[in-house]
């Protein structure tokens, strides 16, 4: 097989699809468990740990900066070694440095466990993301990738679960600790990952390819992962402005208590998991553009009307907050497929790392916006500025980049289903 590609056959692809997509949605989901819960805990760390209002927001941003750096090295390590040998360290990490957040007793040690956490995390929607793209059928890829996304909310819901039980039971100072404990758990899915899963390519180590982070600037690709990551800043810009300080915004500008902040955050995970199973479908039904355009536009939408809407437990209040999630959640289920068939093989996760977590890394610059802004301004218009240049940056860099649907990305790979007329997908060149 050219390019090193392996030559699997039709019935063992189908097998390891399966297995990566369990692969990829147990890292992702459990990344959802681990990283929402922080959100959920950050008042109560705030008085545990006599945190100024600022501290909280500063911790936030500097996690997302260390993800970037995470994504770049993980991405470039799966593209050497393999997909499924990163993943697997990667949850480890992630799982560790989440538990040890459990006993931290300042500022200082609170910093340097999410700081860690950040960077495994950051690593881990890249390979897990690299992965099942490989493995997805060309013409349902977006799909694919949507409900891998929707793992996210899955694991989301099962930290708002834990957070509802734990405060309810405990009291905060105990709670928070307790909360951070369980994100221990994500490690044993590692081991079930490294057991049942294969690569579908080869990479640089058995392949002989160069280190990936390189290749990104070459000038026949150079364009693309400038673009792709100024996506990535506007659509990590889109989510973290809103949903970092969700549970903040409720408690503090909206007066809810943990079984109403719970509730609400029930009802927006519940649009989310919607949002991200639907965007599929829309990327394979309208294209990568025009979804992303819908549900930025969405998104924009959305966040001015929470924000500005009070929250008395309404119908129309419950509705705005799961259009919340719809969109603003719901618009990161296209990204892994749109920059799986942007970048080929031998830099595809390092190209998705750069894309997604450098973007996130700068993205931070929002949260951090807000928290330094939130007291002249408010916390609600804080969070709408941020949430509308993002959304604004994110729908100009999609349609500043090809429109991929359909793209054949792994040379061996056949759609199993007729192509609709006029539609021409040709395979990623590998350089």
């Amino acid at each position: 097989m050219a390019n090193g590609e392996p030559n699997f056959p039709r019935e063992e692809i189908k097998t390891q699809r399966r297995r990566a997509s369990v692969a990829a949605g147990l890292g992702w989901g459990l990344d959802g468990f681990d990283w929402t819960m922080f959100a959920y805990a950050l008042p109560a760390i705030t008085a545990s740990l006599s945190l100024s209002e600022s501290d909280g927001p500063f911790v936030v941003a500097f996690s997302l900066v260390a993800s970037a750096f995470g994504g770049v090295v993980g991405g470039t390590l799966a593209d050497r070694f393999g997909r499924v040998r990163v993943l697997t360290f990667v949850i480890v990490g992630y799982s560790v440095f989440t538990a040890l957040t459990a006993t931290a007793q300042n500022l200082e040690q609170l910093l340097l466990w999410r700081t860690l956490h950040g960077f495994t995390f950051g690593a881990e929607w890249a390979v897990g993301a690299a992965l099942l793209a490989e493995y997805a059928n060309p013409d349902q890829r977006g799909r694919t990738m949507g409900f891998l996304q929707s793992t996210y909310a899955i694991g989301w819901a099962a930290s708002t679960a834990a957070y509802l039980i734990l405060f309810d039971a405990l009291n905060d100072d105990q709670a928070w600790r307790y909360l951070f404990l369980l994100g221990i758990l994500p490690a044993a899915a590692a081991f079930f990952i490294r057991l049942t899963t294969r690569d579908r390519v080869k990479t640089g180590a058995s392949g002989g390819s160069p280190i990936s982070f390189p290749l990104l600037f070459r000038p026949e690709i150079r364009r693309t992962t400038i673009l792709t990551t100024l996506f990535g800043v506007g659509g990590q810009g889109t989510y973290y402005s809103v949903f970092i300080f969700l549970p903040t915004f409720l408690v503090e500008e909206r007066g809810q208590s943990v079984v109403g902040t719970a509730t609400y955050s029930w009802v927006v995970i519940a649009g989310s998991f919607v949002g991200y199973i639907l965007a599929g479908f829309i990327h394979d039904g309208l294209g990568r553009r025009p979804a992303f355009t819908l549900y930025f536009l969405g998104s924009a939408g959305a966040i001015v009307a929470f924000v500005t809407i009070p929250i008395d437990g309404s119908f129309v209040t419950y509705t705005v907050s799961f259009f919340l999630g719809f969109f603003a959640s719901g618009q990161a289920a296209g990204y892994g497929s749109f920059l799986a068939e942007l970048f080929p093989s031998n830099m595809r996760a390092g190209g998705q790392g750069l894309a997604y977590n450098v973007g996130r890394g700068l993205a931070a610059l929002g949260p951090g916006f807000i928290g330094i802004t939130a007291d002249e301004i408010g916390l609600g218009e804080s969070i709408v500025i941020v949430g509308l240049v993002a959304c604004s940056l994110a729908i100009t860099c999609c349609w500043l980049l090809p429109e991929t649907r359909g793209k054949v990305i792994v040379e061996d790979e056949e759609p199993e289903r007729a192509r609709p007329p006029g539609r021409v997908a040709q395979p990623t060149p590998v350089s």
